[in-house]
């Protein structure tokens, strides 16, 4: 009985951050629900790590779940803003997210065997939103220790065009 519920648990690990992405993705198409997450932290400034490429913006970028304790895995989640005058194309689907993060302390990042399923691209038009989830099905985000944590979300897009760039945002949040 014990074996089975390990297995359990492992199943919970890939499903969830499955169903976390299209949750979000569908909740963002629901009008009034883009700004629900008033608690998280992050920085105004827009620091993009390819000046070619100019209109894209990272906001709202936070930890899911939102309260985390030491021990706990994760999730980051933001919302992609198009303020550019060109649609703009990423990758995101059941294995795959255009969103990774680096954190400066109190994280461990690890890495595993993901799925391969590949997903068409998605595309944002112009004036457009949508929340994003990271990291990919291969990399797992877990708390170490408590404290204040500091971060750098990059989200990777290609523009209209065919130029991959990405964006780069930092921002912080607290693991209790």
């Amino acid at each position: 009985m014990r074996f089975h519920m390990q297995f359990c648990k492992a199943k919970q690990c890939i499903i969830l951050p499955v169903l976390a992405t299209i949750i979000t993705f569908t909740l963002l198409s629901l009008p009034g629900l883009g700004n629900q997450y008033a608690n998280s932290q992050s920085n105004e400034t827009n620091s993009a790590t390819n000046t070619t490429s100019t209109g894209v913006e990272l906001k709202d970028i936070h930890p899911s779940p939102l309260y985390l304790k030491s021990g706990s895995k994760f999730q980051i989640i933001a919302t992609v803003v198009n303020d550019s005058p060109s649609k703009i194309t990423f990758t995101a689907g059941v294995c795959d997210s255009p969103l990774s993060a680096q954190f400066l302390n109190n994280v461990v990042i690890r890495y595993i065997q993901g799925c391969t399923a590949t997903s068409p691209p998605f595309e944002l038009e112009p004036g457009k939103e949508v929340s994003v989830a990271g990291p990919s099905s291969d990399t797992i985000y877990q708390a170490l220790a408590a404290g204040q944590t500091t971060a750098s979300a990059t989200f990777h897009y290609q523009t209209e065009s065919g130029q991959v760039t990405n964006i780069t945002q930092p921002f912080v949040f607290t693991i209790g």
